[in-house]
């Protein structure tokens, strides 16, 4: 950058601050002041605090139980969210700012306008990967939608570390598609942050890039995540044992399972048997593709990364609405896919599916919701659509993406 270009972009930075505390003071003082909540945040920041404050240990019962004194201002019931800590303890690379304040509304103020932001950046790198061009009419409108729509808008307003995971597996992504190798691989372990969503992700896109040679994104990952387990356990040794303990009570007292299950078990009452042979089924399928896309070139290799992202739902121990954001990356594909063979009427077909799952989700929400509990109903419409659409587009996707090179 030239001497010259600095005044620009001081002004621009000065400017983003500025935005970005503005809305912050907003949210704290017409959301998060009057309406409690953030319970999907408030054990991370809790937990991630008392480590670093006074090393406490965050997955001991003593930490749990100030948690649920937090959340609940009392014990929580066995049949409740014990609310614990429940995430690797590396999780406070993310959270730790946010203990210079004891004031839970204040951070999670800032907290949630932060997830408004990666959200909008997470989407920016999904039209640069899937090559989608929407008008300048209509981009505004999607970057609305991204924060509104039902699962994104939950995820806000819960605080889900999902977010942060959309943006690191996106710029991973981007920066696999640009040669950032080093960087891929480091973003990929920080993706390991909530392991349930990238459980398949993950081990993918580190196994096309060993195909192709690109042996720094797997040093990268090695490298930052043995940082990312090794450097806490100088001050905390047991935290990995601890923490396997405390993700496997975690699965105990959640009510749903992966979508299969919901299927399978939830509503049609079948033997769990059904319900291992249609996930058995599904991972011999992604496990055929990862074998015939192994030596693709990275846009024809989106495919099959999208259909990893959609399969990660059905075959997970567990999923959540709250996780759909990276499902963005095969719809913004599938945009692409159109208007490549339908110019003229691509931003109202977009449009309109747009405001369909904008306005289909909230629906079905509203119209399902018991108490304070989302319906199981709401995790089976977006998975079941996009995992029945991208078998029809893989041929296209994969000539265009051929003819692009």
């Amino acid at each position: 950058m030239t001497p010259r270009g600095w005044p620009r972009s001081i002004l621009l930075v000065a400017a983003y601050v500025f935005v970005f505390a503005l809305q912050a003071w907003m949210t704290r003082t017409y959301f998060t002041l009057p309406q409690p909540g953030g319970n999907d945040f408030y054990p991370r920041w809790a937990g991630g605090c008392l480590w670093l404050r006074q090393e406490a240990d965050p997955y001991a019962a003593s930490t749990t139980r100030a948690i649920q004194e937090g959340i609940y201002r009392r014990a929580a019931l066995p049949e409740e969210d014990q609310a614990a800590y429940a995430y690797p303890i590396y999780a406070v690379v993310f959270t730790w700012p946010l203990c210079l304040t004891e004031d839970f509304t204040v951070a999670r103020a800032i907290w949630m306008t932060a997830l408004t932001h990666m959200l909008v950046g997470g989407a920016l790198l999904a039209r640069t990967l899937s090559g989608w061009r929407p008008s300048w009419r209509l981009w505004p409108w999607v970057l609305a939608w991204t924060i509104l729509v039902y699962p994104n808008a939950r995820a806000i307003v819960l605080g889900q570390m999902s977010i942060v995971v959309f943006l690191l597996v996106l710029g991973a992504l981007a920066a696999l598609r640009l040669g950032r190798d080093g960087l891929a691989g480091l973003l990929l372990a920080l993706s390991t942050v909530k392991p349930q969503v990238v459980l398949l992700i993950v081990p993918w896109l580190l196994l096309w890039s060993a195909f192709q040679r690109r042996w720094a994104v797997v040093l990268g990952f090695a490298v930052s995540l043995t940082a990312l387990i090794g450097l806490p356990m100088l001050a905390h040794p047991g935290w990995p044992s601890e923490f396997i303990d405390q993700l496997g009570a975690y699965t105990s007292y959640t009510k749903l399972g992966s979508v299969t299950w919901i299927i399978t078990s939830y509503y049609l009452g079948l033997p769990s048997i059904v319900e291992w042979a249609i996930t058995f089924g599904l991972l011999g399928w992604l496990a055929w593709e990862w074998y015939r896309s192994r030596h693709f070139a990275f846009e024809p290799m989106l495919w099959t990364a999208s259909l990893t992202l959609v399969i990660t739902h059905f075959v997970a121990p567990r999923t959540a609405t709250t996780h759909f954001g990276l499902l963005i990356l095969p719809l913004f594909m599938m945009f692409a896919l159109h208007s490549r063979t339908h110019p003229h009427r691509a931003a109202l077909v977009a449009s309109l599916v747009l405001a369909i799952l904008l306005v289909g989700t909230w629906w079905l929400f509203l119209s399902t919701v018991q108490g304070r509990q989302e319906s199981a109903v709401t995790y089976l419409p977006i998975p079941l659509a996009l995992a029945g659409c991208l078998p029809w587009f893989r041929r296209p996707w994969l000539k265009a993406a051929e003819g692009s090179e």
